[in-house]
């Protein structure tokens, strides 16, 4: 028999690898939870079941009390007894992927997710939340791309949130790109328990409504190699305005991730600001690099969408 009686998801926020490249595009499919259809919100999966005539349905259309429009989805850890097995807790699950679970060994899976397109620098959205114990709640966001042969994890951003939360507010997720890519999966989870620290409590209840991505016509990230440049979206995005003003300037160069330089100029001393004209680039990730007068290499990358 069994000794540990929850299941722990093998659950990490990013994409598992494909056989297939994806073709198409798009959102998050029904972001307010409004259509449902066989006890699930439509375009998203949860681990509802029924296993040796024991049913769980931790997640559940939630008509009272939404965000906006009809309904919000409720997740629920709640505990049901097995026959055989004993006791098990069972987490609130939603995610874009596929979840397999296996309630014998208490392991899961989560594969694949959906299309989007572009690269969304934040997740947004609305939740309430009401915990067991010292319970939390997780909410992630993971981001793939096909490279031919294999899936690699471009971006992923995860937040726990415990705490008496009953009324409705706004979560927000900004999401960390490890690899300078455009991605072409998206999965998005909720947890109405914490599974990275500890067992789920039963009676956590997570409501979520109202996603949405936020996308920004340019994402500007300092890479950490020196604080001395800085790099603004300006005029609606369509140009950089770039300054240096802790350094004595120097060459400015606009260079792809796979090396080429796009654009090159001087950068006078002091605070006074270069513009560049980013109208005309592809969706992609770049980098704004500054060589010093003594050699030295400041450098801060951009996603343009």
């Amino acid at each position: 028999m069994l000794r540990s009686k929850y299941l722990i998801l093998v659950l990490i926020f990013c994409i598992s690898a494909s056989t297939e490249e994806v073709l198409w595009a798009q959102e998050i499919p029904n972001p307010g939870f409004e259509n449902w259809s066989g006890g699930e919100p439509d375009g998203w999966n949860t681990i509802n079941q029924t296993f040796l005539g024991t049913t769980f349905t931790p997640v559940t259309r939630e008509q009272s009390n939404p965000h906006g429009g009809s309904y919000s989805a409720k997740l629920e850890t709640i505990t049901h007894n097995i026959f055989i097995v004993g006791p098990v807790t069972m987490p609130g699950v939603l995610s874009l992927g596929e979840i397999t679970l296996d309630i014998l060994t208490q392991t899961g899976t989560v594969e694949g997710g959906v299309p989007v397109s572009g690269a969304p620098v934040v997740l947004r959205g609305w939740f309430r939340y009401l915990p067991s114990a010292n319970d939390s709640c997780i909410m992630g966001i993971g981001l793939s791309r096909w490279n031919g042969t294999s899936r690699d994890t471009l971006a992923y951003a995860y937040l726990t949130i415990g705490g008496q939360n009953p009324d409705w507010q706004e979560f927000l997720l900004p999401i960390e790109y490890l690899l300078p890519e455009q991605p072409d999966t998206m999965n998005i989870m909720f947890f109405s328990s914490n599974l990275l620290t500890g067992s789920p409590v039963t009676g956590s209840k997570l409501w979520v409504d109202d996603l949405w991505l936020e996308y920004g016509t340019v994402s500007v990230n300092d890479v950490g190699l020196n604080a001395a440049l800085r790099v603004y979206a300006a005029n609606g995005g369509e140009q950089l305005e770039v300054r240096c003003p802790d350094d004595e300037g120097g060459i400015l160069q606009l260079i792809s991730m796979n090396g080429t330089l796009l654009e090159q100029k001087l950068l006078p001393p002091g605070n006074s600001p270069v513009m560049i004209d980013i109208y005309g680039l592809k969706p992609a990730m770049y980098i704004v690099r500054l060589i010093n007068a003594r050699g030295s290499v400041h450098g801060v990358k951009f996603i343009k969408n």
